[in-house]
Protein backbone atom coordinates (compact mmCIF):
# COMPACT_ATOMS: atom_id res chain seq x y z
CA UNK A 1 0.00 0.00 0.00
CA UNK A 2 1.73 3.91 -1.03
CA UNK A 3 0.75 6.43 1.02
CA UNK A 4 -2.44 8.63 0.41
CA UNK A 5 -0.73 11.13 -1.83
CA UNK A 6 -3.61 13.16 -2.58
CA UNK A 7 -4.61 13.76 1.06
CA UNK A 8 -1.22 13.51 2.63
CA UNK A 9 0.35 16.50 4.64
CA UNK A 10 3.08 16.78 2.01
CA UNK A 11 0.36 17.52 -0.66
CA UNK A 12 -2.75 18.54 0.65
CA UNK A 13 -5.92 17.96 -0.15
CA UNK A 14 -6.93 17.10 -3.29
CA UNK A 15 -8.45 20.59 -4.62
CA UNK A 16 -5.44 22.07 -3.06
CA UNK A 17 -3.00 20.19 -5.44
CA UNK A 18 -4.71 19.57 -8.26
CA UNK A 19 -6.66 23.41 -8.45
CA UNK A 20 -3.51 24.98 -9.62
CA UNK A 21 -2.64 22.81 -11.82
CA UNK A 22 -5.96 23.42 -14.01
CA UNK A 23 -5.30 26.91 -13.27
CA UNK A 24 -1.84 26.70 -15.46
CA UNK A 25 -3.77 24.25 -17.83
CA UNK A 26 -6.28 27.61 -18.48
CA UNK A 27 -3.40 29.68 -18.84
CA UNK A 28 -1.66 27.71 -21.54
CA UNK A 29 -5.22 27.42 -23.41
CA UNK A 30 -5.33 31.36 -23.54
CA UNK A 31 -2.29 31.92 -23.90
CA UNK A 32 -1.39 29.39 -27.18
CA UNK A 33 -3.86 31.65 -29.30
CA UNK A 34 -1.50 34.54 -29.50
CA UNK A 35 2.40 32.36 -29.99
CA UNK A 36 4.34 33.68 -32.95
CA UNK A 37 5.80 30.51 -34.52
CA UNK A 38 4.14 26.90 -34.77
CA UNK A 39 0.68 27.89 -33.86
CA UNK A 40 -1.38 24.88 -35.29
CA UNK A 41 1.12 22.14 -32.80
CA UNK A 42 -0.03 24.74 -29.79
CA UNK A 43 -3.47 25.06 -30.38
CA UNK A 44 -3.26 20.86 -30.59
CA UNK A 45 -1.75 20.79 -27.61
CA UNK A 46 -4.43 23.61 -25.94
CA UNK A 47 -7.03 20.88 -27.44
CA UNK A 48 -5.69 17.99 -25.47
CA UNK A 49 -5.32 19.70 -22.50
CA UNK A 50 -8.96 21.16 -22.12
CA UNK A 51 -10.41 18.03 -22.55
CA UNK A 52 -8.33 16.80 -19.54
CA UNK A 53 -9.36 19.33 -17.30
CA UNK A 54 -13.06 17.79 -16.30
CA UNK A 55 -10.88 14.71 -15.45
CA UNK A 56 -9.16 16.65 -13.25
CA UNK A 57 -11.81 18.96 -11.47
CA UNK A 58 -13.36 15.11 -10.83
CA UNK A 59 -10.67 14.80 -8.83
CA UNK A 60 -10.57 17.02 -6.88
CA UNK A 61 -14.40 16.45 -5.75
CA UNK A 62 -13.34 12.79 -5.15
CA UNK A 63 -12.01 11.49 -1.34
CA UNK A 64 -9.37 9.60 -2.52
CA UNK A 65 -7.29 7.22 -0.49
CA UNK A 66 -4.44 5.07 -1.11
CA UNK A 67 -4.40 5.63 -4.46
CA UNK A 68 -1.38 3.57 -6.35
CA UNK A 69 0.70 5.98 -8.48
CA UNK A 70 -0.93 9.30 -7.51
CA UNK A 71 2.21 10.54 -6.36
CA UNK A 72 4.05 10.35 -9.49
CA UNK A 73 0.88 11.43 -11.54
CA UNK A 74 0.74 14.81 -9.87
CA UNK A 75 4.72 15.01 -10.44
CA UNK A 76 4.76 14.76 -14.00
CA UNK A 77 1.38 16.56 -14.54
CA UNK A 78 2.76 19.36 -12.32
CA UNK A 79 6.24 19.32 -14.10
CA UNK A 80 4.93 19.36 -17.83
CA UNK A 81 2.03 21.70 -17.72
CA UNK A 82 4.54 24.53 -16.39
CA UNK A 83 7.24 23.47 -19.09
CA UNK A 84 3.91 23.92 -21.55
CA UNK A 85 3.15 27.30 -20.19
CA UNK A 86 6.61 28.44 -20.34
CA UNK A 87 6.90 27.26 -24.06
CA UNK A 88 3.49 29.09 -24.71
CA UNK A 89 4.80 32.03 -22.82
CA UNK A 90 8.27 32.10 -24.49
CA UNK A 91 6.55 32.08 -27.95
CA UNK A 92 4.37 34.64 -27.58
CA UNK A 93 6.78 37.32 -26.13
CA UNK A 94 10.44 36.83 -27.80
CA UNK A 95 12.01 37.92 -30.89
CA UNK A 96 10.09 36.66 -33.66
CA UNK A 97 13.26 35.76 -35.97
CA UNK A 98 14.84 33.71 -32.98
CA UNK A 99 11.70 31.86 -32.48
CA UNK A 100 11.79 30.97 -36.27
CA UNK A 101 15.32 29.76 -36.15
CA UNK A 102 14.51 27.26 -32.50
CA UNK A 103 11.24 26.34 -34.42
CA UNK A 104 12.80 22.65 -34.89
CA UNK A 105 13.58 22.50 -31.14
CA UNK A 106 10.18 24.14 -29.92
CA UNK A 107 8.16 21.01 -31.87
CA UNK A 108 9.94 18.82 -30.10
CA UNK A 109 9.85 20.18 -27.01
CA UNK A 110 6.08 20.20 -27.49
CA UNK A 111 6.11 16.89 -28.42
CA UNK A 112 7.79 15.69 -25.69
CA UNK A 113 5.47 17.63 -23.08
CA UNK A 114 2.49 16.17 -24.53
CA UNK A 115 3.87 12.44 -24.46
CA UNK A 116 5.09 13.08 -20.43
CA UNK A 117 1.31 13.88 -19.83
CA UNK A 118 -0.09 11.30 -21.84
CA UNK A 119 2.07 8.95 -19.80
CA UNK A 120 0.96 10.44 -16.43
CA UNK A 121 -2.43 9.89 -17.49
CA UNK A 122 -1.79 6.14 -18.12
CA UNK A 123 -1.01 5.73 -14.45
CA UNK A 124 -3.99 7.48 -13.02
CA UNK A 125 -6.04 4.34 -11.64
CA UNK A 126 -9.19 5.45 -13.31
CA UNK A 127 -11.14 2.16 -12.44
CA UNK A 128 -10.56 2.22 -8.90
CA UNK A 129 -11.68 6.02 -8.43
CA UNK A 130 -15.32 5.49 -9.49
CA UNK A 131 -15.03 8.31 -12.55
CA UNK A 132 -17.95 8.82 -14.89
CA UNK A 133 -17.76 6.16 -17.93
CA UNK A 134 -17.61 9.58 -20.22
CA UNK A 135 -14.68 10.80 -18.41
CA UNK A 136 -13.00 7.59 -18.75
CA UNK A 137 -14.00 7.32 -22.42
CA UNK A 138 -12.51 10.50 -23.01
CA UNK A 139 -9.35 10.55 -21.17
CA UNK A 140 -8.45 7.11 -22.37
CA UNK A 141 -8.68 8.88 -26.55
CA UNK A 142 -7.31 11.80 -25.55
CA UNK A 143 -4.17 9.73 -23.85
CA UNK A 144 -3.88 7.57 -26.72
CA UNK A 145 -3.55 10.78 -29.30
CA UNK A 146 -1.17 12.58 -27.28
CA UNK A 147 0.80 9.56 -27.12
CA UNK A 148 1.12 8.90 -30.62
CA UNK A 149 1.42 12.88 -31.41
CA UNK A 150 4.02 14.05 -33.32
CA UNK A 151 4.87 17.79 -33.70
CA UNK A 152 6.90 19.42 -36.58
CA UNK A 153 8.12 22.48 -38.05
CA UNK A 154 5.28 23.82 -40.46
CA UNK A 155 6.35 23.28 -44.15
CA UNK A 156 6.99 27.47 -44.61
CA UNK A 157 9.28 27.65 -41.86
CA UNK A 158 11.16 24.36 -42.64
CA UNK A 159 11.76 25.34 -46.18
CA UNK A 160 13.16 28.49 -44.33
CA UNK A 161 15.37 26.86 -42.39
CA UNK A 162 16.60 25.01 -45.40
CA UNK A 163 17.09 28.35 -47.32
CA UNK A 164 19.35 29.66 -44.71
CA UNK A 165 21.03 26.52 -44.32
CA UNK A 166 22.23 26.28 -47.74
CA UNK A 167 23.17 30.45 -47.73
CA UNK A 168 25.30 29.42 -44.90
CA UNK A 169 27.19 26.94 -46.15
CA UNK A 170 27.54 28.20 -50.48
CA UNK A 171 28.56 31.18 -47.96
CA UNK A 172 28.66 33.20 -51.50
CA UNK A 173 25.27 33.79 -52.23
CA UNK A 174 24.03 37.23 -53.44
CA UNK A 175 21.90 39.84 -51.45
CA UNK A 176 19.48 39.27 -53.35
CA UNK A 177 18.74 35.93 -52.08
CA UNK A 178 19.58 37.07 -48.65
CA UNK A 179 16.71 39.69 -49.24
CA UNK A 180 14.42 36.60 -50.46
CA UNK A 181 14.86 34.39 -47.15
CA UNK A 182 14.44 37.54 -45.07
CA UNK A 183 10.93 38.51 -47.34
CA UNK A 184 9.97 34.86 -46.58
CA UNK A 185 10.63 35.34 -42.68
CA UNK A 186 8.58 38.87 -42.28
CA UNK A 187 6.00 36.80 -43.90
CA UNK A 188 5.78 33.47 -42.14
CA UNK A 189 5.92 34.77 -38.39
CA UNK A 190 3.74 37.98 -39.55
CA UNK A 191 6.55 41.12 -39.43
CA UNK A 192 6.50 44.32 -41.63
CA UNK A 193 8.01 43.89 -44.77
CA UNK A 194 9.30 47.99 -44.34
CA UNK A 195 13.03 48.05 -44.01
CA UNK A 196 12.87 49.58 -40.65
CA UNK A 197 10.30 46.37 -38.76
CA UNK A 198 13.00 44.55 -40.42
CA UNK A 199 15.83 46.17 -38.90
CA UNK A 200 14.43 46.58 -35.67
CA UNK A 201 13.48 42.64 -35.12
CA UNK A 202 16.91 41.80 -36.31
CA UNK A 203 18.63 43.94 -34.01
CA UNK A 204 16.33 42.31 -31.29
CA UNK A 205 17.42 39.05 -32.68
CA UNK A 206 21.17 39.93 -32.18
CA UNK A 207 20.44 40.46 -28.46
CA UNK A 208 18.87 37.22 -28.22
CA UNK A 209 22.05 35.67 -29.02
CA UNK A 210 24.16 38.08 -26.47
CA UNK A 211 21.34 36.73 -24.15
CA UNK A 212 22.73 32.72 -24.97
CA UNK A 213 26.34 33.47 -24.89
CA UNK A 214 25.39 35.56 -21.07
CA UNK A 215 23.70 32.13 -20.65
CA UNK A 216 27.14 30.23 -21.96
CA UNK A 217 25.18 28.82 -24.62
CA UNK A 218 28.00 28.77 -26.78
CA UNK A 219 26.37 26.37 -29.31
CA UNK A 220 23.22 27.94 -29.85
CA UNK A 221 25.49 31.36 -29.80
CA UNK A 222 28.17 29.84 -32.93
CA UNK A 223 24.97 28.75 -34.82
CA UNK A 224 22.91 32.38 -34.56
CA UNK A 225 26.39 33.79 -35.27
CA UNK A 226 26.76 32.16 -38.60
CA UNK A 227 22.76 33.37 -39.65
CA UNK A 228 23.41 36.92 -38.66
CA UNK A 229 26.19 36.83 -40.88
CA UNK A 230 23.95 35.59 -43.73
CA UNK A 231 21.20 37.54 -43.40
CA UNK A 232 23.58 40.48 -42.66
CA UNK A 233 24.35 40.81 -46.39
CA UNK A 234 20.01 41.60 -46.75
CA UNK A 235 19.53 45.34 -47.50
CA UNK A 236 17.15 45.78 -44.51
CA UNK A 237 19.55 44.05 -41.81
CA UNK A 238 22.32 46.64 -42.09
CA UNK A 239 21.90 50.77 -42.58
CA UNK A 240 24.51 51.76 -45.34
CA UNK A 241 26.77 52.97 -43.03
CA UNK A 242 27.57 49.56 -41.56
CA UNK A 243 27.69 48.15 -44.51
CA UNK A 244 30.50 50.81 -45.27
CA UNK A 245 32.60 50.69 -42.04
CA UNK A 246 32.41 47.02 -42.60
CA UNK A 247 33.59 47.17 -46.39
CA UNK A 248 36.21 49.72 -45.72
CA UNK A 249 37.71 47.43 -42.61
CA UNK A 250 38.08 44.76 -44.70
CA UNK A 251 38.96 46.43 -47.92
CA UNK A 252 41.69 48.00 -46.20
CA UNK A 253 43.19 44.77 -44.41
CA UNK A 254 43.45 43.04 -47.86
CA UNK A 255 46.11 45.68 -49.41
CA UNK A 256 46.78 46.80 -53.07
CA UNK A 257 48.09 43.98 -54.72
CA UNK A 258 46.05 40.80 -56.01
CA UNK A 259 45.94 37.79 -54.54
CA UNK A 260 48.02 34.71 -56.01
CA UNK A 261 46.03 31.58 -56.00
CA UNK A 262 46.82 28.80 -54.13
CA UNK A 263 48.23 25.04 -55.80
CA UNK A 264 45.15 23.45 -54.19
CA UNK A 265 42.82 25.67 -56.08
CA UNK A 266 43.91 24.65 -59.18
CA UNK A 267 42.45 21.63 -61.06
CA UNK A 268 45.25 18.93 -61.91
CA UNK A 269 43.41 18.38 -65.59
CA UNK A 270 42.52 21.41 -66.59
CA UNK A 271 45.50 23.38 -65.38
CA UNK A 272 42.62 26.59 -63.99
CA UNK A 273 41.55 27.59 -61.06
CA UNK A 274 38.28 25.45 -60.50
CA UNK A 275 35.04 26.66 -59.99
CA UNK A 276 33.12 23.74 -58.68
CA UNK A 277 35.74 21.25 -57.21
CA UNK A 278 34.52 17.55 -56.47
CA UNK A 279 36.77 14.82 -54.45
CA UNK A 280 36.69 11.65 -56.06
CA UNK A 281 37.00 8.09 -54.56
CA UNK A 282 40.96 8.49 -54.52
CA UNK A 283 40.57 11.55 -52.43
CA UNK A 284 42.13 13.63 -54.76
CA UNK A 285 39.92 17.11 -55.86
CA UNK A 286 39.27 18.15 -59.84
CA UNK A 287 37.08 20.61 -61.63
CA UNK A 288 33.68 18.73 -61.43
CA UNK A 289 33.40 19.37 -65.48
CA UNK A 290 36.53 17.73 -66.36
CA UNK A 291 36.90 14.91 -64.27
CA UNK A 292 33.13 13.80 -65.79
CA UNK A 293 34.67 13.95 -69.27
CA UNK A 294 37.26 11.92 -68.35
CA UNK A 295 34.95 9.20 -66.98
CA UNK A 296 32.65 10.02 -69.98
CA UNK A 297 35.65 9.18 -72.28
CA UNK A 298 36.05 5.74 -70.73
CA UNK A 299 38.64 6.43 -68.10
CA UNK A 300 38.60 4.72 -64.67
CA UNK A 301 41.98 5.30 -63.25
CA UNK A 302 42.75 8.41 -61.13
CA UNK A 303 44.41 11.20 -63.53
CA UNK A 304 47.11 11.30 -61.17
CA UNK A 305 47.61 8.19 -59.04
CA UNK A 306 45.89 5.97 -61.90
CA UNK A 307 44.43 3.68 -59.38
CA UNK A 308 40.99 2.53 -60.09
CA UNK A 309 37.97 4.47 -59.19
CA UNK A 310 34.61 4.06 -57.86
CA UNK A 311 33.19 6.78 -60.75
CA UNK A 312 30.22 6.89 -59.17
CA UNK A 313 31.52 8.79 -55.68
CA UNK A 314 32.23 12.35 -56.41
CA UNK A 315 31.23 14.58 -53.27
CA UNK A 316 31.50 18.68 -53.70
CA UNK A 317 35.00 19.63 -51.79
CA UNK A 318 32.58 22.66 -50.27
CA UNK A 319 35.95 23.71 -47.84
CA UNK A 320 38.06 23.98 -50.84
CA UNK A 321 35.24 25.74 -52.73
CA UNK A 322 34.75 28.39 -49.89
CA UNK A 323 38.10 28.83 -49.92
CA UNK A 324 38.80 29.47 -53.64
CA UNK A 325 35.58 31.71 -53.51
CA UNK A 326 37.07 34.09 -50.53
CA UNK A 327 39.98 34.45 -52.71
CA UNK A 328 38.30 35.44 -55.52
CA UNK A 329 36.50 38.19 -53.93
CA UNK A 330 39.28 39.65 -51.96
CA UNK A 331 41.15 40.37 -55.35
CA UNK A 332 37.58 41.31 -56.64
CA UNK A 333 37.29 43.78 -53.98
CA UNK A 334 41.47 45.10 -54.43
CA UNK A 335 40.66 45.11 -58.79
CA UNK A 336 37.07 47.42 -57.50
CA UNK A 337 39.13 49.76 -55.24
CA UNK A 338 42.14 50.07 -58.26
CA UNK A 339 39.93 50.79 -61.30
CA UNK A 340 39.12 54.55 -59.89
CA UNK A 341 41.77 56.72 -60.88
CA UNK A 342 41.65 54.93 -64.45
CA UNK A 343 38.46 56.13 -64.99
CA UNK A 344 39.69 59.90 -64.43
CA UNK A 345 42.27 59.36 -66.90
CA UNK A 346 41.91 61.51 -70.04
CA UNK A 347 42.69 58.31 -72.18
CA UNK A 348 39.28 56.97 -74.02
CA UNK A 349 40.35 53.74 -74.54
CA UNK A 350 41.60 53.36 -70.79
CA UNK A 351 38.15 54.84 -69.59
CA UNK A 352 35.97 52.77 -71.82
CA UNK A 353 38.30 49.26 -70.81
CA UNK A 354 37.53 50.17 -67.11
CA UNK A 355 33.63 51.01 -67.39
CA UNK A 356 33.79 47.33 -69.39
CA UNK A 357 35.10 45.42 -67.07
CA UNK A 358 33.01 47.01 -63.97
CA UNK A 359 29.98 46.76 -66.10
CA UNK A 360 30.80 42.62 -65.96
CA UNK A 361 31.81 43.00 -62.33
CA UNK A 362 28.07 44.35 -61.37
CA UNK A 363 26.42 42.13 -63.53
CA UNK A 364 27.94 39.54 -62.31
CA UNK A 365 27.03 39.24 -58.65
CA UNK A 366 24.84 41.72 -55.84
CA UNK A 367 27.67 42.04 -53.64
CA UNK A 368 29.99 43.63 -56.37
CA UNK A 369 27.34 46.09 -57.08
CA UNK A 370 27.72 47.39 -53.35
CA UNK A 371 31.25 47.51 -53.43
CA UNK A 372 31.37 49.79 -56.05
CA UNK A 373 28.81 51.62 -54.21
CA UNK A 374 30.99 51.28 -50.90
CA UNK A 375 34.02 53.00 -53.08
CA UNK A 376 31.68 56.23 -54.06
CA UNK A 377 31.73 55.42 -57.81
CA UNK A 378 28.42 57.23 -58.62
CA UNK A 379 29.89 60.72 -58.34
CA UNK A 380 32.72 59.64 -61.38
CA UNK A 381 29.84 57.88 -62.96
CA UNK A 382 27.76 60.50 -62.86
CA UNK A 383 30.52 62.85 -64.24
CA UNK A 384 31.23 60.82 -67.12
CA UNK A 385 27.78 61.22 -68.66
CA UNK A 386 29.25 64.65 -69.62
CA UNK A 387 31.87 62.91 -71.62
CA UNK A 388 32.79 63.55 -74.98
CA UNK A 389 32.54 59.77 -76.38
CA UNK A 390 29.06 58.47 -76.79
CA UNK A 391 30.55 54.39 -75.83
CA UNK A 392 31.63 56.05 -72.36
CA UNK A 393 28.15 58.25 -71.68
CA UNK A 394 26.31 54.65 -72.64
CA UNK A 395 28.43 52.23 -71.23
CA UNK A 396 28.46 55.06 -67.66
CA UNK A 397 24.42 55.13 -68.02
CA UNK A 398 23.92 51.33 -68.14
CA UNK A 399 26.28 50.85 -64.89
CA UNK A 400 24.25 53.43 -63.14
CA UNK A 401 21.15 51.48 -64.30
CA UNK A 402 22.60 48.37 -62.85
CA UNK A 403 22.88 50.00 -59.58
CA UNK A 404 20.24 51.96 -59.18
CA UNK A 405 17.22 49.95 -60.32
CA UNK A 406 17.47 47.49 -57.30
CA UNK A 407 18.92 49.36 -54.49
CA UNK A 408 17.62 52.12 -52.74
CA UNK A 409 20.75 52.70 -51.15
CA UNK A 410 21.97 53.32 -54.74
CA UNK A 411 18.94 56.10 -55.48
CA UNK A 412 19.61 57.93 -52.64
CA UNK A 413 23.42 58.83 -53.49
CA UNK A 414 22.12 59.73 -57.22
CA UNK A 415 19.67 61.74 -55.70
CA UNK A 416 21.92 63.47 -53.33
CA UNK A 417 24.37 64.52 -55.57
CA UNK A 418 21.83 66.67 -57.89
CA UNK A 419 21.82 68.89 -54.97
CA UNK A 420 18.76 67.58 -53.08
CA UNK A 421 18.01 66.31 -49.85
CA UNK A 422 15.21 64.69 -47.92
CA UNK A 423 13.85 66.85 -45.36
CA UNK A 424 10.55 67.37 -44.53
CA UNK A 425 7.27 66.52 -46.15
CA UNK A 426 7.30 70.04 -47.40
CA UNK A 427 10.80 69.52 -49.32
CA UNK A 428 9.35 66.00 -50.35
CA UNK A 429 6.74 67.86 -52.17
CA UNK A 430 8.52 70.62 -53.29
CA UNK A 431 10.47 68.12 -55.34
CA UNK A 432 7.63 66.37 -56.94
CA UNK A 433 5.92 69.42 -58.19
CA UNK A 434 9.54 70.23 -60.00
CA UNK A 435 9.92 66.35 -61.11
CA UNK A 436 6.24 66.74 -62.85
CA UNK A 437 7.55 70.31 -64.33
CA UNK A 438 9.86 68.53 -65.46
CA UNK A 439 8.11 65.62 -67.16
CA UNK A 440 6.17 67.84 -68.62
CA UNK A 441 8.62 69.75 -70.05
CA UNK A 442 9.87 66.36 -71.47
CA UNK A 443 7.01 65.50 -73.01
CA UNK A 444 6.52 69.05 -74.94
CA UNK A 445 10.80 68.74 -75.99
CA UNK A 446 9.36 65.31 -77.42
CA UNK A 447 8.16 65.32 -81.34
CA UNK A 448 4.63 63.65 -81.12
CA UNK A 449 5.48 60.12 -82.70
CA UNK A 450 7.72 59.64 -80.36
CA UNK A 451 5.56 60.73 -77.41
CA UNK A 452 5.35 58.15 -74.29
CA UNK A 453 2.55 58.12 -71.92
CA UNK A 454 3.75 56.70 -68.81
CA UNK A 455 1.58 56.54 -65.61
CA UNK A 456 2.82 56.26 -62.44
CA UNK A 457 1.28 53.98 -59.85
CA UNK A 458 3.49 52.85 -56.86
CA UNK A 459 6.94 54.25 -56.16
CA UNK A 460 9.31 56.56 -54.62
CA UNK A 461 10.51 60.46 -55.39
CA UNK A 462 14.16 58.77 -55.59
CA UNK A 463 12.87 56.41 -58.27
CA UNK A 464 10.51 59.28 -59.77
CA UNK A 465 13.63 61.95 -59.88
CA UNK A 466 15.86 59.62 -61.48
CA UNK A 467 13.96 58.67 -64.33
CA UNK A 468 13.18 62.38 -64.48
CA UNK A 469 17.02 63.30 -64.27
CA UNK A 470 18.53 60.69 -66.76
CA UNK A 471 15.57 60.29 -69.48
CA UNK A 472 15.03 63.88 -69.62
CA UNK A 473 19.16 64.09 -70.14
CA UNK A 474 19.41 61.85 -72.84
CA UNK A 475 16.56 62.26 -74.74
CA UNK A 476 17.88 65.95 -74.68
CA UNK A 477 21.68 64.79 -76.19
CA UNK A 478 19.14 62.92 -78.88
CA UNK A 479 20.28 59.79 -77.00
CA UNK A 480 16.53 57.87 -77.36
CA UNK A 481 18.07 54.58 -77.38
CA UNK A 482 19.75 54.92 -74.51
CA UNK A 483 17.18 56.61 -72.93
CA UNK A 484 14.26 53.82 -73.76
CA UNK A 485 16.91 51.35 -72.18
CA UNK A 486 16.62 53.01 -69.04
CA UNK A 487 12.52 53.64 -68.91
CA UNK A 488 12.56 49.74 -69.69
CA UNK A 489 14.67 48.95 -66.63
CA UNK A 490 12.87 50.98 -64.42
CA UNK A 491 9.40 49.13 -65.63
CA UNK A 492 10.75 45.71 -64.95
CA UNK A 493 11.34 47.16 -61.13
CA UNK A 494 8.63 45.40 -59.15
CA UNK A 495 8.40 48.78 -57.25
CA UNK A 496 6.71 50.35 -60.47
CA UNK A 497 3.65 49.63 -62.65
CA UNK A 498 3.43 52.10 -65.97
CA UNK A 499 1.31 51.60 -68.48
CA UNK A 500 3.34 52.42 -71.62
CA UNK A 501 1.64 53.39 -74.40
CA UNK A 502 3.62 54.76 -77.79
CA UNK A 503 1.79 56.30 -81.13
CA UNK A 504 4.81 55.25 -83.56
CA UNK A 505 4.68 51.38 -82.81
CA UNK A 506 7.53 50.73 -84.25
CA UNK A 507 9.71 51.49 -80.72
CA UNK A 508 7.31 49.32 -78.90
CA UNK A 509 8.83 45.95 -79.42
CA UNK A 510 12.28 47.76 -78.34
CA UNK A 511 10.76 49.33 -74.72
CA UNK A 512 8.78 46.48 -73.57
CA UNK A 513 10.79 43.60 -74.73
CA UNK A 514 8.73 41.47 -72.58
CA UNK A 515 9.20 43.83 -69.85
CA UNK A 516 5.07 44.27 -69.02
Amino acid sequence: MVLDVITSPAFGTAAQVLSPIIETIIEVVNTSKNVFIEKESFLELANYLERIVPLLKELTRKKICDSDGLNNVIEILNREVKVAKQLTEECSKRNKLYLLMNCRSIAKRLEETTREISRALGLIPLSSLDISAGIMGEISQVRDLMQIVEFKAALSEEEILVKIESGIQEMNVDRSYANNVLLSIAQAVGISTEKSALKKEFEEFKREIENARLRKNQAEAMQMDQIISFLEQADATSTPNEKEIKYITERNSLGCQPFKPLLSFFCPITREVMLDPVEISSGHTFERSAIEKWFADGNNLCPLTMIPLDTSIMRPNKTLRNSIEEWMDRNTMIKIASMKPKLLSEGEEEVLCCLEQLQDLCEQRDIHQEWVLMENYIPILIELLGAKSRDIRNRALVILSILAKDSDDAKVPLFFICGYSSGSLGACACIFRMVMSLWLCFFSSLKPHMRLFLFLYRGNVYDLYLICFLTFMYLHKNEMQVACMWVKLIIKSPNFIFRVSVTDHSYLPFLLNESL
